[in-house]
């Protein structure tokens, strides 16, 4: 079996939860024997990305071959590379991909969710309808619409939802979903449509198991937040006020935020300097995908202020996963299908989605009684090995392709 993932950046490279989560669904098929091949269309993230991996090669086992070697490392090459010039060079590279694919047979062709990348697949599937195409999907396609930022992503966000849910979506054979709510979506488009499956968030428990060694610019004992600084997504304002409630109860604690900049971000800096914070909580900036580890390991409590809204609904936090793999405790919102799998006061402390009342109570909870936060975090470890797992997800993805493949054979 040999699959073909196709995407503008290397997942290996990447330290998104997006990119983390193909990342392990790839090692994982990889250790099962999957022959995998890395197929990356807009160049490197950083410079650093380029020197050491050159334009093709391996990593492991899975081989990787860059089309264009622009390097993505400062906001005025992204914008010049995505609005100059990948226009000119990616109607090349999707011909060359175009021309290497259509003669293929018995292969998976496995893409990333982009624009460019979908009209790939509806003219390959034209070409030669026995390819199999596959995509994997871990949130709705319009969440853009109550994003911050500028109008230009909004409308390039409903260009590529649209045409995905009118023209891509059939041109795929198989698509994973994360969560029930996004296949009970999808179940409602006209059939045929491509074969589902659920496949939930994905966590490489191997990263979690001892760190030995803490990150400097970290102070113990402290909280960490890892995910995005954005209040509509995951609440970080929420955490703020939350923290606020509480500091003078447990003058000890620092709150450390690691995230890249965000529309939001001006906002929360305003906010700790408002609150007189600046001594206790702080903004860490985006950081790379190995320094993670150490800094929720060593952690003593980790927390997730994620609102109710239709992103949360149809997609699962991935940086949730990470957080249940260290065994330490957690705190987050009931929003989703969060309550699926986790207990309140048994394998994470739950609070209510908007409020930061309710998520300061939460947190007070788990640093009053830092025994039972101990047994509350050892069970959440236990509910990321049975349902998360790296190994038992790419098992599960195996099988389905096994299947996938002998369709129309």
């Amino acid at each position: 079996m040999e699959v073909i993932y196709i995407a503008r950046f290397n997942p290996f490279s990447e330290s998104s939860a997006s990119g983390n989560r193909v990342r392990t669904l790839l090692e994982g098929l990889s250790e099962l024997g999957v022959e995998i091949c890395l197929n990356i269309t807009n160049g490197y993230l950083s410079r650093l990305e380029a020197a050491t991996l050159g334009s093709k090669g391996r990593i492991g086992k899975i081989r990787y071959h860059y089309q264009c070697t622009l390097i993505h490392d400062k906001l005025w090459n992204k914008r010049l590379y995505k609005y100059f010039l990948l226009p000119i060079i990616y109607p090349v590279i999707m011909s060359r991909a175009k021309r290497a694919l259509a003669k293929r047979s018995n292969i998976i062709v496995w893409t990333d969710c982009d624009f460019s990348l979908f009209k790939l697949v509806v003219n390959l599937k034209k070409k030669n309808p026995n390819i199999k195409t596959f995509l994997e999907m871990n949130e709705y396609l319009d969440i853009h619409k109550s994003n911050k930022g500028r109008l230009v992503h909004r409308l390039e966000g409903e260009k590529r939802a649209k045409y995905f849910e009118k023209i891509a979506y059939f041109a795929y054979d198989g698509i994973a979903l994360m969560t029930r709510t996004l296949m009970e979506h999808y179940m409602q488009f006209p059939q045929p449509g491509p074969k589902f499956i659920h496949l939930p968030m994905t966590v490489d428990l191997e990263r979690f198991r001892k760190v030995d060694y803490v990150c400097s610019g970290f102070e113990k004992p402290y909280i960490a937040f890892i995910g995005v600084m954005d209040n509509a997504k995951d609440g970080v304002n929420i955490l703020i006020h939350a923290f606020a409630q509480l500091a003078h109860e447990f003058p000890q604690y620092k709150l450390y935020l690691v995230g890249g900049w965000n529309y939001d971000t001006p906002s929360h800096l305003r906010l700790i300097d408002k609150m007189h914070l600046d001594n206790r909580v702080f903004w860490k900036g985006e950081l790379l995908r190995d320094e993670i580890p150490p800094i929720i390991m060593n952690a003593n409590l980790l927390v997730l202020p994620r609102p109710d809204s239709k992103q949360a609904q149809g997609g699962f936090p991935t940086k949730l996963g990470e957080y249940l793999a260290t065994g330490h405790p957690v705190c987050a919102t009931r929003v989703g299908e969060i309550p699926d799998y986790l207990n309140d006061g048994e394998s994470v402390y739950f609070a209510e989605p908007g409020s930061a009342i309710s998520f300061a109570e939460a947190m007070r909870r788990a640093l009053r009684n830092p025994d039972r936060a101990l047994i509350v975090g050892l069970n959440g470890r236990k509910i990321a090995e049975q349902f998360f797992n790296k190994d038992i997800q790419a098992k599960t993805l195996f099988m389905y392709f096994e299947k996938f493949c002998q369709i129309n054979q």
